[in-house]
């Protein structure tokens, strides 16, 4: 396992796609269940501020991250013994040498270890990630799912929906989409909007480049709906992103079943990230009944 190329701590550098292979190859080593450790997310997120600059410390990863409400932080190190590089990063001297005022993404049994060697670590409800049954959202069945069958069959018995994989073909116009759907939200005035607007856009003209896979709902041939996800683990898919015009009721709910029916069919789960305690989102995302949450803690290092 190499990282040639990546900066010995304290340093870091913004994270390029030529670093794809070396960082896929840890993370396919070390794999995780947090949403936010894949190169897809790091590569795609690099202008948000201090995220996605890499170094390396004891033959292990270390991703600068960012969270508005905690400020620069760094994900959990990728390599065998995270728990040792944590140590070394609250050193007296460490933190000198870096802005990070904490790790982000700790989940058990990392966790308890580090409570266990005196380190503060808390749990951060906003932050858990969703977790469900592929076969879940691809059948819907049961009473549970009532409300989604009821708005997918208002969508489809109104209008001819077509589900296609996003390819070149809908570069353009999902891009269009994302304009539309950012001016409707007014996404431009809030500074984490505009970032994830651009996280978005990095996604779609990098598609193929990063390994992600995405769909598109079309409607009389136009782009009406898009989602796009990465393979997270061996049996797990991430949803990073997920759009439609808000205009046509039940398209949400179209675009989540057919994503999953055609392209991830091959994953047992799918991980549909965190609510950031938004009450509108964490009642979407529980109606959807998670198999399990990913747990995820913050450790300070201040």
């Amino acid at each position: 396992m190499t990282l040639d190329g990546i900066p010995e701590y304290p340093a870091f550098r913004k994270i390029t796609l030529e670093d794809s292979i070396s960082v896929k190859e840890m993370l396919a080593r070390y794999p995780t269940e947090v949403s936010e450790r894949t190169f897809g997310s790091v590569f795609m997120w690099r202008l948000y501020e201090d995220r996605s600059s890499l170094s390396q410390l004891d033959g292990h990863l270390l991703i600068s991250w960012r969270r508005e409400r905690y400020g620069s932080i760094m994900l959990e190190p990728v390599g065998p013994r995270p728990a040792g590089v944590i140590s070394r990063l609250s050193t007296s001297d460490a933190p000198k040498m870096h802005p990070f005022a904490g790790v982000f993404g700790i989940i058990e049994p990392l966790a308890t270890v580090l409570k266990t060697e005196g380190f503060t670590v808390r749990s951060l409800r906003d932050e858990w990630d969703y977790v469900y049954r592929t076969e879940d959202l691809i059948r819907l069945e049961g009473p549970k799912y009532h409300t989604q069958r009821k708005e997918m069959k208002k969508a489809t018995s109104e209008y001819e929906l077509v589900f296609e994989p996003m390819t070149e073909k809908y570069q353009q116009a999902c891009l269009e989409l994302e304009e539309t759907w950012c001016d409707l939200k007014r996404c431009t005035l809030d500074k984490f909007s505009a970032a994830e607007d651009r996280a978005l856009k990095e996604a779609i003209a990098n598609l193929d480049q990063i390994g992600f896979f995405g769909g598109v709902v079309l409607l009389k041939g136009k782009v009406q709906a898009l989602t796009i996800g990465e393979r997270l683990n061996a049996s797990t898919a991430a949803v990073h992103f997920e759009k439609a015009n808000p205009s046509i009721r039940g398209l949400y709910q179209v675009i989540n079943q057919q994503f999953c029916e055609v392209s991830l069919k091959g994953f047992e789960f799918v991980n549909r990230e965190q609510d950031v305690g938004e009450p509108g989102l964490r009642r979407a995302k529980e109606g959807y009944h998670p198999h399990h949450f990913v747990e995820k803690h913050l450790l300070s290092l201040r």
